[in-house]
């Protein structure tokens, strides 16, 4: 998913700065060990099998992302200009560390292949009062695009059915995309996706389902 945001960040020619986080707190309504399982779900989704999200945690994202057809015809402005292509997939449960090979297409051609996307994961639960659990995964990349990335899962209980969420999504873009990503380029391509994907694992712990937005709004 968020390697689409980057790609798409290269047809922007206003400069920014390299590091670039969405940082959130907001309250979930289910305890903690229950948000800490769907927090476990997403990284290990994320590093072993990434098509699997799109049923969940990236309903919204509509980039089409993860499917075997890639079309031809696209312009520039629509949000499934860029596409990916999952190849060879690599998971190590015993190390939470996982490999992901990459085609990347921009309108509909194909612009880098066999680029890897590295990640490990990991998680522990503070021996205090709070019991906080702490989720946090590293991500790397084989190209010069990345640098790094993190996100990270707080989760501090509130009340047996209520839990304080802190999620970080950082990237520290290359220097030579960093150069054309403006302010404007993070809000409309990156920024709102990594947001909805908050909101997307918020519904699914809460609900055990996450809903397109055109479900919700026919349903009120």
């Amino acid at each position: 998913m968020f390697m689409t945001a980057l790609v798409v960040c290269s047809l922007s020619i206003s400069a920014g700065p390299q590091y670039r986080a969405v940082v959130r707190d907001t309250i979930c309504h289910v305890s903690a060990d229950e948000m800490s399982e769907i927090a476990k779900l997403f990284f290990r989704q994320f590093q072993s099998c990434p098509d699997s999200l799109f049923s969940w945690a990236y309903v919204g994202l509509d980039d089409g992302e993860g499917k075997s057809e890639v079309k031809k015809k696209k312009s520039k402005e629509s949000r499934n200009a860029i596409q990916l292509r999952y190849k060879d997939r690599f998971y190590d449960p015993r190390t939470c560390t996982g490999d992901v090979a990459i085609d990347i297409y921009v309108l509909g051609l194909r612009w880098w292949k066999d680029t890897h996307l590295g990640t490990r994961s990991s998680y522990t639960c503070a021996a205090n009062d709070t019991y906080d659990h702490m989720h946090h995964m590293t991500a790397t990349y084989s190209g010069s695009l990345l640098e790094g990335g993190n996100c990270i899962i707080k989760l501090t209980p509130i009340s047996a059915n209520e839990v304080q969420v802190h999620y970080e999504f950082d990237l520290t873009f290359g220097q030579v995309l960093a150069s054309f990503i403006s302010d404007k380029v993070w809000r409309n391509a990156i920024e709102w996706r990594f947001n909805t994907i908050l909101d997307n694992l918020i519904e699914y712990a809460e609900t055990g389902m996450v809903l397109q937005k055109s479900e919700i709004v026919k349903s009120e």
